[in-house]
């Protein structure tokens, strides 16, 4: 397993490699597939944002990346938040204007989450995904629990934001708790927050 570390950086082709294998992992996430009705183009659009996140992430926050490159999971501080800024930083901004519409829907979705209902000693996983070809290989949970792992060895606690129930029920295997939620009624989006004791403060 690889680790990027805080003031590490993947080049712009691996970045370029992983959001285009998110683009294909999130087709059926509820924000994107009520922000982008058209399978292909939504596709297209979460690979672009994507790569926003991801390049705001990169040299900012611990990314764990499977060995064979089959999939990634980045841990990012609560209270470090995304910002235009961030987006204006990285060569994508300019595709997601093009996708302008599609842009507003996705962060008027994702407006009701507020990263404050976390404390401030906690990593929140944002984002982690599989290749859609390996995905039920556990190699997700290999990523989360190194993490988790590692993170908690420094004392923080753990914390995620997640919409699809099916991802409400993997993370509660993993010792996640649901916290508090969010709705987004125009979407018909519940936005579950979900924290996870460190229990090497146990």
């Amino acid at each position: 397993m690889r680790i990027v570390r805080p003031g590490e950086k993947l080049t712009n082709k691996e970045l370029r490699f992983f959001a285009e294998m998110a683009g294909r992992a999130y087709v059926n996430d509820p924000v994107h597939s009520y922000a982008t009705k058209n399978p292909r183009r939504r596709v297209r659009f979460v690979s672009h944002f994507m790569m926003e996140r991801l390049h705001t992430s990169n040299g900012e926050d611990y990314i764990y990346i499977d060995d064979k490159n089959r999939g990634i999971c980045v841990w990012r501080k609560a209270h470090n938040e995304y910002g235009v800024l961030d987006f204006l930083k990285c060569a994508d901004w300019l595709y997601l204007y093009w996708y302008w519409p599609n842009t507003l829907r996705t962060l008027s979705a994702y407006a009701p989450l507020d990263v404050h209902v976390f404390s401030e000693d906690t990593y929140i996983i944002s984002p982690v995904f599989v290749d859609p070809d390996c995905q039920g290989m556990g190699i997700a949970t290999e990523l989360i629990k190194a993490g988790m792992n590692d993170l908690g060895e420094m004392g923080f606690k753990f914390g995620l934001e997640a919409q699809d129930e099916k991802n409400v029920k993997f993370y509660e295997k993993l010792g996640f708790e649901v916290t508090d939620r969010a709705y987004y009624k125009k979407g018909n989006i519940t936005h579950y927050y979900m924290v996870r004791d460190n229990d090497s403060k146990k």
